[in-house]
């Protein structure tokens, strides 16, 4: 029995075993359940229309050869099947040029629950990049259904879950996916496939994504996610060879993509933005972003919608990065750090910019450089510029009298809710509300007490 799958009839409740899962699926019918009780090596598990599949705690399903371990159908995916794959299974594929899991019919709905979920994966290709990655749902339509609970899902040169392609416009396909760690470049620390790639609408958990290769820890590309990822690291503190990939980002898609995240820490410390968004609508709330070498927060384009809630957001360099002039971006923040020097700031936007800051101190902590080296707020001389202050401190670590904490390089309204600063503002900034000169107004304060 150790060697063998067995079948448990639907009706009659009897179990008979076979030498191979092949045998057991031809044998099995609709209902029927089919039992995995040893590893398996070289067999392919071709899912069967509404036959579930139970694998024995600690099984390891390994395939080698050019197939993909687990698939949705036979005879060129046609037929799509709703299956469940429960018990505590290990899958692995160690060709690099297929998946451990494809999902390939778009009306398939396809449940798996396991231990963890390995693939070799091979570097991304032009042609079909992601077909090294260790899941791969693809041909998305309206009626697929697809879940994932599983410990850990990794790969050693590409991607660990992609949803590749729509056939029929937005995504509104069901996702469920609940995965405790996520890692990808796991051996080659310059590998490009991105650890998750999502067109789809449902739900996200993850505690952990570890992106050791040079790509993105998540992309959105479609769809509407609510997602709950704990930590989500980019990069690998030795490597810092481009092209410098975002560790989140929302784009890729019509612009119709809808994330809801809520998160621990989002890092980049191999180069690159920790967030980037220039599609759709971002609501991300947490308590630290931070990037080594880019942008903690770049948020471009006109079809962006974005409330971000965060009690750190820091960058090695400019912090915050706006250029949009559709809805407004919110940033409601505890701290805004960067280190960046002239005619530069921490919060940076040099074309159009429709933004509010709120509640957040604003430091620059670069002391040198050519002056003025150490801006906190920089807007441009170009574009329309809507910028809103409500309880925001700006610190400017520069020596020098002249100095300025906010700078604008042409004439700008702002409204001003309470600010205060260790520096003046440039003169071609117009505080629509609480001015300087206005008598006992309280809303802009100078003070080098203010650091």
């Amino acid at each position: 029995m150790a060697t063998e799958v067995s079948v448990v009839n639907a009706s009659s409740g009897v179990q008979t075993f076979y030498s191979t899962y092949s045998a057991a699926r031809t044998a099995a019918s609709a209902n029927d359940l089919i039992q995995v009780w040893a590893d398996l090596t070289n067999e392919q598990i071709l899912l069967k229309d509404r036959v579930d599949i139970w694998i024995a705690p600690g099984r390891v399903l390994t395939m080698n050869s050019a197939l993909p371990l687990i698939a949705d159908n036979d005879t060129g995916y046609t037929t799509a099947v709703t299956c469940n794959i429960t018990g505590y299974g290990i899958f692995i594929n160690t060709d690099a040029s297929n998946n451990c899991i494809k999902i390939i019919n778009g009306s398939s709905n396809v449940s798996i629950e396991c231990d963890f979920i390995e693939g070799a994966g091979s570097p991304v290709t032009s042609g079909d990049p992601y077909k090294g990655a260790s899941v791969l749902i693809k041909n998305i339509t309206d009626a697929q259904r697809f879940s994932l609970i599983c410990n850990r899902v990794s790969n050693i040169y590409n991607s660990a879950i992609v949803f590749d392609n729509i056939s029929s416009g937005t995504a509104k396909n069901a996702v469920n996916i609940k995965v405790n760690r996520i890692e990808v470049g796991i051996v080659d620390d310059v590998s490009e496939g991105p650890a998750l790639i999502l067109r789809a609408t449902g739900f996200v958990e993850v505690d952990k994504i570890n992106c050791l290769n040079n790509n993105s820890c998540l992309i959105l590309k479609a769809g509407t996610i609510t997602a709950n990822i704990l930590k989500m690291t980019k990069g690998n503190a030795n490597h810092f060879t481009g092209p410098y990939y975002p560790a989140l980002e929302v784009s890729g898609g019509d612009g119709t993509q809808n994330l809801i995240l809520y998160f621990d820490e989002i890092q980049n410390i191999g180069g690159g933005d920790a967030v980037k968004v220039s599609q759709g609508i971002a609501n991300i709330i947490g308590r630290r972003i931070y990037s080594n070498l880019g942008y903690a927060l770049n948020l471009i384009s006109n079809i962006v919608s974005a409330n971000i809630l965060c009690i750190d957001i820091i960058s090695g360099v400019r912090c915050i990065n706006i250029d949009n002039d559709d809805d407004q971006i919110i940033i409601d923040a505890n701290y805004i750090e960067g280190n960046i020097g002239a005619t530069d700031g921490v919060v940076y936007c040099n074309n159009n910019g429709k933004f509010l800051l709120r509640n957040a101190k604003i430091k620059n902590l670069r002391t040198s450089g050519t002056s003025p080296f150490s801006i906190g707020i920089y807007l441009g001389a170009m574009g329309t510029i809507s910028m809103e202050l409500e309880n925001i401190i700006v610190v400017t670590s520069e020596i020098s009298d002249t100095s300025k904490t906010i700078y604008s390089a042409s004439s700008r309204d702002v409204k001003n809710l309470g600010l205060f600063v260790n520096k003046p503002k440039s003169d071609s900034i117009t505080l629509k509300i609480g001015t300087e000169v206005t008598t006992g107004n309280f809303k802009y304060i100078i003070s080098a007490d203010i650091t």
